[in-house]
């Protein structure tokens, strides 16, 4: 019994707990097992670039397995079971991977290779029954404050677990002397396993979401043709993936602009990714709020000028006369980076469950995956060709005065191998806002979403997080409430 004015628990509350605190171990687990940590331990084994640049593309090029990850969807309709599964399945890998170290070099890197190749193949038909669960699970109304919250938690962990990490690689021969160097990636693999299978329990005590019943068998071809005879969604994977091309043609190479061009330590480019991490969660809420208000296009329509602005911005750094303010202009150029994929990354994840039809969405959303992941793994490739030849070329333009004796010039534009690439993604992106325009989402206000919009939002998250209650609202599960759709019995195969 509970007390007048005492707030008692309901399902739901309980439904979106297991779903926030699923997110932070996947989070903390996918932290310690991929980007700078994964890269770290191969360097350390003594891995080639070619092998890393392989291991580089193992996480795009998996994705086309929710192909027929939509087919056991459709098939089985048994969402929690085939995530949970798949999940597990793919996580054992990690304490595979982990033992790379004890094994000669060469054996080790193909064992570490394959093994995160293994878990992420496993991870994509997760994601595919998780998207489509999720979709049905999660009312539409409250799709951008939800993952929005959920996005600025594990932002949140993620931020913290990698600078602590960090330092325990650091200080790994102080703490472990006599050790291999890479026995600490053993142990940090090995941790984020333990998360990993934590995040599956969750995942197997989340309440299920009954598919609608098949009112007819669709053939393969026939289900995952549809995405591509709906008009609009077709746009919406053309924005999407035109989207993704751009951004992954330049933003591979920032931190090696920084750490080969600009001469910084690994210190400095830890800083600023800090900054642009930081930023992205503070953001998060305000795009939350925002698209809730207006629509998920609206808010592109702000963030993704935004983050192409300072992709340009980035060409400046090669100016000699701004040598002097290059950390400070990085430091801003991060942080607006950071508000701005806040924004794109919410929006366009939201637009892309709410476009896929109620009951199909598994097709939908594998589909769009499939699209993105596509441009996305082909960027870099092209990326990296394109720095290679634009090396051995250069292109500038400068202001000249002269008069009076004196002659002043400014240089403008100074574009030259990664800078050169920077620039173009600029404009490849131009080409993505158009194909935006052309995607209709029938939901939110007509008023235009303008800057005095974003800004009162912003004032009033920072209102809401003055105090210590308002910063433990960012990583409380929302309380939001889900009109179950119909009782869902537990999923068949999973105990």
């Amino acid at each position: 019994m509970s007390l007048p004015g005492q707030h008692t628990a309901t399902p739901s509350d309980k439904t979106f707990r297991l779903v926030l605190y699923d997110a932070l171990a996947s989070e903390a687990m996918g932290t310690l097992t991929t980007d700078v940590f994964l890269t770290g331990f191969l360097v350390n084994l003594g891995a080639s670039n070619v092998a890393i640049g392989v291991l580089a593309a193992v996480p795009f090029a998996v994705q086309f397995l929710q192909l027929p990850a939509v087919i056991l969807v459709e098939r089985l309709r048994t969402r929690r079971a085939i995530c949970t599964w798949s999940a597990g399945i793919g996580r054992t890998f990690l304490i595979a991977a982990a033992m790379a170290p004890f094994l000669p070099r060469d054996y080790g890197i193909v064992l570490l290779v394959g093994s995160i190749a293994c878990n992420q193949a496993m991870a994509a038909i997760a994601g595919c029954s998780w998207n489509s669960w999720m979709r049905d699970l999660v009312p539409e109304a409250e799709f951008g404050r939800f993952f929005g919250r959920r996005a600025a938690a594990t932002t949140a962990l993620a931020t913290a677990l990698a600078l602590g990490c960090g330092l325990l690689i650091d200080r790994w021969k102080t703490l472990v002397p006599g050790q291999h160097p890479s026995t600490v990636y053993t142990c940090l693999f090995l941790f984020s396993a333990a998360i990993g299978f934590f995040g599956v329990w969750l995942l197997s005590i989340t309440p299920d979401q009954r598919m609608p019943p098949q009112t007819e068998r669709h053939r393969a071809h026939i289900l995952l043709a549809k995405p591509f005879r709906d008009s609009n969604f077709r746009r919406l994977m053309a924005f999407l993936g035109s989207w993704n091309f751009a951004a992954n043609l330049a933003s591979p190479f920032f931190a090696v602009y920084m750490l080969k061009t600009l001469g910084y330590s690994m210190t400095t480019v830890i800083v600023l990714t800090t900054a642009s991490q930081l930023s992205n969660l503070a953001a998060l809420s305000v795009w939350g709020g925002l698209i809730d208000r207006f629509s998920n296009k609206a808010v592109l329509g702000i963030a993704a000028p935004l983050f192409l602005l300072c992709t340009l911005a980035w060409t400046l750094t090669g100016l000699t006369w701004v040598k002097p303010w290059v950390f400070w202009l990085l430091l801003g150029i991060h942080m607006l980076m950071g508000i701005a994929t806040a924004g794109v990354a919410l929006a366009s994840g939201n637009i892309a469950m709410k476009l896929s039809p109620s009951g199909q969405a598994t097709a939908y959303l594998a589909a769009n995956s499939v699209v993105s992941a596509t441009c996305a793994s082909a960027a870099p490739i092209i990326g990296g060709l394109c720095a290679d030849f634009f090396a051995r070329h250069d292109l500038s333009l400068a202001f000249t005065w002269k008069g009076g004796g004196t002659v002043l010039t400014v240089p403008l534009l100074d574009l030259h191998a990664l800078t050169f690439l920077f620039g173009i993604a600029s404009v490849v992106g131009l080409y993505s806002l158009h194909r935006l325009a052309l995607v209709e989402e029938t939901s939110g206000t007509t008023d235009r979403l303008l800057l005095r919009h974003l800004l009162l939002e912003a004032r009033r998250s920072v209102h809401s997080l003055s105090s210590a209650a308002g910063l433990l609202r960012v990583v409380k599960a929302p309380s939001w409430r889900v009109r179950p759709r119909s009782e869902a019995p537990p999923a068949a195969g999973f105990s």
